[in-house]
């Protein structure tokens, strides 16, 4: 045998059996699909499966499920091929589109049934990986949900549907089993969604029509399942202890919307756009983090019988972000907490209601809060057992607080806050049970004079009440640097309160 030979046949021997490994058959794939299925609480039901050649059909598929407290959903989606590739991945077809029957508990808010649509439009679904971790890459030019045959909780049927559209669809989702947990990965982006809903008053003439439109979706999320029977026990920190999980993002392109609405009596429309808008949940045994953010906002509302003729404002962001530990534990723990209200406006008929001479000044109001820290909570807050427990004491202790960024901005004045304080938890006077605080807090406060005398000029706040707010403001501030500036040091030290070095207590 000539080395070259050698080569060669060593090199095959080595890529053959890794085709062999990562490959997929039909019967894999759609086991696969249902075990995935199941672990989200699914039921699936089929008719009979047959294997022609290289294709794998699965006839009268049928899924249905129960939400604790919530719907029962049956959906009845007809035959699927599974056809081997001959490249160990599987090609998956399925019918032009199905329906689901959402069937609500009796005496719940809201609709009584209703009938979900969902097609789509040049659907390829590719499986590939093994039996054990299977991949689906999917791409459609659109795929469309519609809701119909909505009826209420006495039966009669309701004249409203809603219809969301995506398109240009790519992605896929994996499944990775680890013992009792399995880790399912999502990733999947879409060039468009628009929303349309259209409903009529039960009984009545009011009538509401509207749309809304996004661009380039985008939603990432890794979710860990455990036992349905756990996750619908109510019991989400057994669940959490078990490795259920959640870490889902979805970022949106800029969205518009419009709707209308009109009665005997009333007309009112509504459109607004934002550039774009973000959301984010991460849950797990250890920590919780949510938050969302809303970019470059605008809207205008006309009628609904409002005192004006019209409503406009806009905004820079609107955003919240929260993230802590939600585990007991001795040691202290990160948690941060942040909200922001930015560069806000109003139009000038708003501002009107209640400056009509415009002694205010028309700037921006922005409103920021940007907290960080150390704490820990002394039980498990998401225990059902805990949360029950009404105890006198507070089931958390401060060890840090950072005032990353604290902001007040409106009407020509400006507050802002910075500092950090640190807590002694084992002495907790003489601050009536509160952990002893170590620290220094300074607030500049810009423009404040200015706008009291404002205030007082359009007679939101009497002058003898103005009075003793200037009072309280020259115990507590002292002047700036800079014009109408007052700055007060807050400091904490040795069991005692100190503003600009005078000892309070």
């Amino acid at each position: 045998m000539t080395p070259r030979f050698t080569r060669a046949a060593t090199a095959l021997a080595l890529i053959l059996p890794a085709q062999s490994a990562t490959a997929l058959t039909p019967e894999e794939a759609w086991a696969s699909i249902e075990a995935l299925s199941s672990s989200y609480g699914q039921t699936v039901t089929v008719a009979g499966t047959d294997r022609s050649g290289d294709t794998l059909t699965v006839s009268g598929i049928t899924y249905a499920m129960t939400v604790a407290d919530g719907p029962t959903v049956t959906a009845t989606v007809g035959s699927a091929t599974f056809r081997d590739r001959g490249d160990g991945t599987v090609e998956i077809t399925y019918p032009a589109g199905y329906e689901a029957l959402i069937a609500f508990p009796e005496g719940a808010d809201g609709p009584k049934s209703l009938t979900l649509a969902v097609t789509w439009d040049q659907l390829s679904i590719i499986g590939s990986g093994t039996a054990e971790a299977a991949v689906f890459d999917m791409t459609a030019a659109a795929m469309t949900f519609t809701a119909k045959d909505i009826v209420d909780q006495d039966g009669t049927a309701l004249d409203m549907s809603g219809v969301a559209t995506l398109t240009g669809l790519s992605g896929g989702y994996s499944a990775q089993p680890g013992g009792t947990v399995t880790t399912f990965t999502n990733d999947m982006t879409a060039e468009t969604m628009e929303l349309t809903v259209n409903a009529k008053e039960p009984g009545g003439e009011g009538v509401l029509s509207g749309s809304m439109k996004t661009g380039a979706l985008a939603i990432k999320s890794k979710t860990g399942m455990v036992d349905q029977a756990l996750i619908q026990s109510g019991n989400i920190s057994a669940a959490l202890a078990a490795g259920f999980m959640v870490d889902t993002a979805l970022e949106s392109g800029p969205i518009s919307m419009v709707f209308d609405f009109s009665d005997r009596t009333t007309t009112g429309h509504f459109d607004g756009t934002l550039t774009g808008a973000a959301v984010h949940v991460l849950l797990n045994a250890d920590e919780l983090d949510y938050g969302y953010a809303l970019r470059g906002g605008s809207f205008n509302a006309t009628g609904f019988d409002m005192p004006l003729q019209q409503i406009a404002s806009s905004f820079g962001e609107i955003a919240l972000a929260i993230a802590m530990p939600v585990k007991a534990s001795d040691t202290p723990e990160p948690f941060s907490a942040t909200l922001r209200l930015v560069d806000l406006t109003m139009t000038e008929e708003v501002w009107a209601i209640f400056d009509p001479g415009q002694q205010l000044k028309r700037d921006p109001v922005t409103l920021i809060t940007d907290i960080d820290g150390t704490g820990a909570w002394t039980v498990d807050i998401l225990d059902p057992a805990a949360q029950m427990d009404s105890g006198p004491d507070l089931p958390a202790k401060l060890f840090t607080l950072e005032l990353t960024e604290v902001l007040a901005r409106a009407a020509g004045a400006q507050v802002a806050a910075a500092g950090g304080l640190t807590f002694d938890n084992a002495n907790l006077q003489p601050y009536g049970g509160f952990p002893a605080p170590t620290g220094k807090i300074t607030v500049t406060m810009d423009g404040i004079n200015a706008l009291l005398d404002a205030l007082v000029a359009i007679g939101v706040v009497p002058e003898d009440d103005m009075m003793g707010a200037r009072m309280g403001l020259a115990m507590f501030a002292r002047p700036g640097a800079n014009p109408d500036q007052l700055v007060s040091e807050i400091e904490f030290r040795d069991g005692g309160l100190f503003v600009n070095g005078q000892q309070m207590f």
